[in-house]
C-alpha cells in the first residue's frame, strides 16, 4: 500500500488546505468530487485512506462511506468530515464504515495525529513482513548477504547507512522522519543531531546516483522516502 490518500469534496478550498497538510506529512493527495468516481478510483488503485466531506446536509453520509468501505481494501482507512454548524454529529455514522469522525471547523491537530498514527502503522507492519530480499523499482537489498545492488551494481554502503536505507525500503512510499530514521540505525542512548542524519542520506544518495537517478525523496521539515517517478 502506498502513501496515496483520496479526498472527496466538492469543496476546492478545503482540498487545497488537505492537500497542504498532507504533503507536509509527507502523503500524496488526490480529489475526487463525483462518488462513482471514487469508487472507481479506490477499487482500482486502492489509497492508504479516503477523506470524506460529508458536511452537505442532503448527503447521505452513512451510505457513502459504507459503499466506500465495501470497495476499498480492509486495512484502507475512511475518514469522515462533519460540519457541526450544520447540525452534524457523527454520531448517525456506523463505527464499521469510518475509522475516524473530524469536525469542521476542524482542528488540523486532530487530522496531523491521525496521520502520523496511519504512518507508523504502515512502517510496523512492514517491518514486521519483512523478506530476506527487498526489492524497490532497480534496487535490491539482500538482508542475509548485507548486500545492496542497484540495477545488477553493487551499492558501497556502512553499515550504519544500510540500517538508514533498511528502514526507507521497509516501507519505501512513506516518509520517515529524521526521528524514526535515527531510531532505526543508532543505538536507543546515542545523541543524534538531525544534521548526522542529512549527511548519511547524502552519502546514500550519491551512493545511489552512480547506477540511476536519484531515488530518494526530500520532504521538507518533514525526512525522507524512497521515490522514482516512474515506479
Amino acid at each position: 500500500m502506498n502513501g496515496r490518500i483520496v479526498i472527496h469534496t466538492e469543496d476546492a478550498e478545503l482540498y487545497l488546505l488537505l492537500k497542504h497538510i498532507l504533503t507536509l506529512e509527507g502523503f500524496s493527495a488526490q480529489n475526487t468530487n463525483r462518488l462513482t468516481e471514487l469508487l472507481s478510483r479506490v477499487h482500482l488503485a486502492p489509497p492508504l485512506a479516503v477523506i470524506v466531506d460529508c458536511s452537505d446536509p442532503d448527503m447521505n453520509a452513512s451510505a457513502v462511506c459504507a459503499r466506500i468501505r465495501a470497495n476499498t481494501k480492509p486495512e484502507a482507512k475512511v475518514v469522515s468530515l462533519v460540519n457541526t454548524a450544520n447540525g452534524g454529529d457523527g454520531h448517525h455514522l456506523a463505527a464499521s464504515t469510518v475509522d475516524c469522525i473530524i469536525h469542521r471547523p476542524f482542528n488540523p491537530e486532530r487530522l496531523l495525529a491521525f496521520l502520523r498514527g496511519l504512518r507508523a502503522d504502515v512502517a510496523a507492519q512492514s517491518s514486521t513482513q519483512t523478506p530476506t530480499i527487498l526489492r524497490y523499482a532497480d534496487i535490491e537489498m539482500n538482508l542475509g548477504r548485507l548486500r545492496v545492488e542497484r540495477d545488477g551494481h553493487p551499492v558501497l554502503l556502512s553499515a550504519l547507512q544500510f540500517r538508514l536505507l533498511l528502514c526507507l525500503m521497509r516501507a519505501p512510499d512513506v516518509v520517515h522522519t529524521r526521528d524514526d530514521l535515527i531510531a532505526a540505525a543508532w543505538p536507543p542512548d546515542a545523541e543524534v543531531e538531525p544534521r548526522t542524519v542529512d549527511i548519511h542520506i547524502g552519502h546514500i544518495r550519491r551512493a545511489m546516483k552512480r547506477a540511476g537517478a536519484d531515488v530518494i525523496r526530500t520532504v521538507r521539515s518533514v525526512g525522507y522516502a524512497l521515490y522514482l517517478p516512474s515506479h
